[in-house]
């Protein structure tokens, strides 16, 4: 079942988090592409010879997924971050899924998120809100309608390649050229292009543990509030405006002008509305205040204790106790 299934790894300046997660994939039969924007070349490639490596050294990462569009030859294809472990059991049930149901264009299962620490390996909760998830409509713009309340990404999904390589072929201009390069909007622009192509599930498993690590890329990358009201970023925000409202328009065969609006009007809708709890508003406002660490870690452990209540019980997130796919992503960890 993975064979027709490539993983992209998107690695950048940490090899040992990249040789951990391809010794998870090594014993599995899905492709593995490995677009390395890092300083220094993978020293240990020579001990991976079923993976096809690309050193990249500093390029954007939409560029060097551009760069490796030609060599995905499967029909699905999804990104795992290196450190990240998309089990490999889960992307054959999605696949499953994907295969009988055509009008599907992207499926993931429940996050977990794990801190090393010194005695042990903590698991919680991610994304709890989201249990059973489906965006489901027959056009682009009803599928984007949903997607107003809709906390989680889906850029970490399973995706039908069709629709992956028309997304990053349309992010260029016939130069060449990106027409913009904020992650923020890179990853946006995944969940809105994939949706405009076809419908979207979370599937009630056990699919990802994600290492909780400070000095990710989000953290210094310029936020979206920014990005869409600074006049210095105007161009780069109209060329990702632009470039979904060209695929709605085509795709739902309406004007351009009436597909640019909605864009504007699905992405400046609040992420939250009256069901919405007084704590998620104050995590949010936190979350862009980093300087009052206290209340910070206070709200960290009731989110923890919340999940965790949340999720007892369920098969899909074994945070306390042990299954098969949990052991394997420890032995990797342990390992490293």
């Amino acid at each position: 079942m993975l064979s027709n299934v490539t993983v992209i790894i998107p690695a950048h300046n940490r090899p040992d988090r990249l040789r951990r997660l391809l010794d998870y994939y090594s014993k599995t039969d899905i492709k593995i592409l490995v677009p390395d924007s890092s300083v220094n070349r993978f020293p240990n490639v020579e001990d991976y010879p079923n993976i096809v490596y690309f050193h990249l050294p500093n390029m954007h990462f939409l560029q060097k997924i551009n760069k490796v569009l030609s060599f995905i030859t499967t029909t699905y294809v999804f990104y795992c971050a290196d450190d990240d472990f998309i089990v490999p059991k889960a992307v054959e049930q999605i696949v499953s899924f994907l295969d009988i149901h055509p009008d599907y264009h992207s499926a993931q299962g429940h996050y977990l998120t794990f801190e090393i620490q010194k005695k042990k390996i903590e698991f919680t909760p991610r994304y709890i809100r989201f249990f059973d998830k489906k965006i489901v409509g027959d056009s682009g713009i009803k599928r984007l309608e949903q997607y107003k309340n809709f906390y989680a990404s889906n850029l970490y999904s399973v995706v039908r390649t069709e629709t992956f390589k028309r997304m990053y072929t349309a992010c260029f201009t016939e130069e060449k050229q990106l027409r913009f390069k904020n992650l923020f909007l890179a990853e946006l622009y995944f969940n809105l292009f994939s949706l405009i192509h076809g419908n979207y599930a979370t599937l009630p498993i056990f699919y990802s543990a994600r290492e909780s690590m400070p000095n990710s890329a989000t953290v210094t990358t310029v936020p979206f509030s920014v990005v869409s009201t600074a006049p210095e970023y105007k161009q780069e925000y109209e060329g990702f405006i632009t470039t979904l409202a060209e695929e709605l328009a085509k795709q739902d065969n309406i004007e351009l002008q009436s597909a640019k609006k909605f864009i504007l009007e699905t992405i400046q809708k609040p992420k939250f509305n009256l069901k919405t709890s007084f704590m998620q508003r104050v995590a949010l406002y936190m979350a862009e205040h980093r300087a009052i660490k206290m209340i910070d870690r206070l709200l960290i452990m009731r989110y923890k204790q919340k999940g965790l209540r949340a999720v007892r019980g369920m098969e899909s997130y074994p945070c306390t106790f042990m299954t098969k796919e949990k052991q394997e992503i420890i032995d990797r960890i342990q390992a490293h």
